[in-house]
């Protein structure tokens, strides 16, 4: 009579186990087809942020930049640009300018002669060494052009425009102009031109034609501010051969010559450099410690031409130059690192 009670117990305890086990086979079923149901949504998305992203990344501007915007004629400077977060090439133009000429490194290092308005291609680079001159003209702006082709041909071009004054000081302006004295503050020697046809208090009549000219190089010495700053610049001028104590630039060096480059340590900072000095690496690997030099005033320049010898591999080689000054307040001027071809 007791152990009736106990078996219903017991039937209906597995029948409610039976019952909970087919609902968590149920529920669990009712996640996947969940979960299966919600996959292709989210793949979508990350797709489409990754999309997103990418396209992002192609729309970055192009820009072109320079160290400078005002060059001397003849004087090695580097143009860059940004790296394009997508694969392609490089190619420079300049626009023709009456009396202005430009030299170039190209993408294999060889410094080639290029022509105005004509493409140079330069691979996957995103700078260039270049040598303007200007042979007509005191100052010329010459606007240049760096374009970027995608690599995927159903992308379009990319182009950033930007330019530079070259400024040749052995050209006279055009206008003449009355010399005045320079005052102390004046640190460069600056040519003018006084026109002799007449002068203020000349009553005769001009007679028309070109004007006689006479020029005056007016010297002012540079003054040192003991409060001011130190700040020395370097800047590559050439490389060729030097014969005798002549310096002749050339596009590459003949192994069998005394090479030779040249380069112009400045100093734009408004205190007198009173310890500096230089190091240079040859192309013939040797490296080569100047000691110290001169003291530089404000604006004053030292252009400094090292020869060398004992080249014994024909072929591309770099060189360059670090200069150090105490108190110096910006290095990133200091250096330079070139790449000039060996020939036989």
């Amino acid at each position: 009579m007791n152990n009736v009670p106990q078996e219903k117990k017991d039937s209906v305890t597995k029948t409610l186990a039976i019952i909970g086990f087919i609902s968590a086979i149920l529920f669990t079923v009712y996640l996947a087809v969940q979960i299966v149901s919600f996959m292709p949504a989210a793949f979508n998305s990350l797709a489409s942020i990754a999309d997103s992203v990418y396209n992002y990344r192609e729309d970055q501007t192009l820009t072109v930049a320079t160290k400078n915007s005002v060059i001397n004629t003849g004087e090695a400077f580097t143009i860059t640009w940004t790296q394009m977060n997508r694969p392609g090439t490089y190619s420079f133009s300049y626009t023709c300018t009456e009396g202005a000429s430009l030299e170039a490194r190209d993408s294999s290092g060889d410094i080639v002669s290029v022509n105005c308005d004509t493409s140079l291609s330069l691979g996957e680079a995103t700078s260039l060494d270049v040598i303007l001159t200007s042979e007509k003209k005191r100052f010329v702006d010459v606007p240049f052009t760096v374009v970027f082709t995608p690599q995927n041909k159903a992308d379009e071009s990319v182009r950033a425009q930007s330019k530079v004054t070259i400024v040749n000081a052995s050209i006279p302006t055009t206008v003449a102009t009355v010399a005045t004295p320079e005052t102390e503050t004046d640190t460069m020697a600056k040519d003018t031109e006084v026109d002799r046809r007449a002068s203020p208090t000349d009553t005769t009549q001009l007679v028309a034609g070109a004007p006689e000219t006479v020029r005056q190089i007016i010297y002012a010495i540079p003054q040192s501010d003991p409060n001011g700053d130190v700040d020395l610049q370097v800047t590559f001028l050439g490389v060729g051969e030097l014969k005798g104590s002549t310096f002749i630039r050339e596009a590459s060096i003949d192994k069998d010559k005394q090479g030779a480059f040249q380069f112009e340590v400045k100093n734009i900072g408004t205190k007198t450099a009173e310890v500096w000095s230089y190091e240079a690496k040859l192309p013939s690997g040797i490296t080569y410690d100047a000691g110290a030099q001169k003291p530089l005033k404000p604006a004053e320049k030292a252009v400094i031409t090292i020869g060398f010898e004992g080249l014994t591999q024909t072929g591309r080689t770099s060189f360059g130059v670090d200069v150090s000054a105490k108190g110096d307040i910006n290095t990133k001027n200091n250096s330079f690192t070139w790449v000039v071809e060996i020939t036989n």
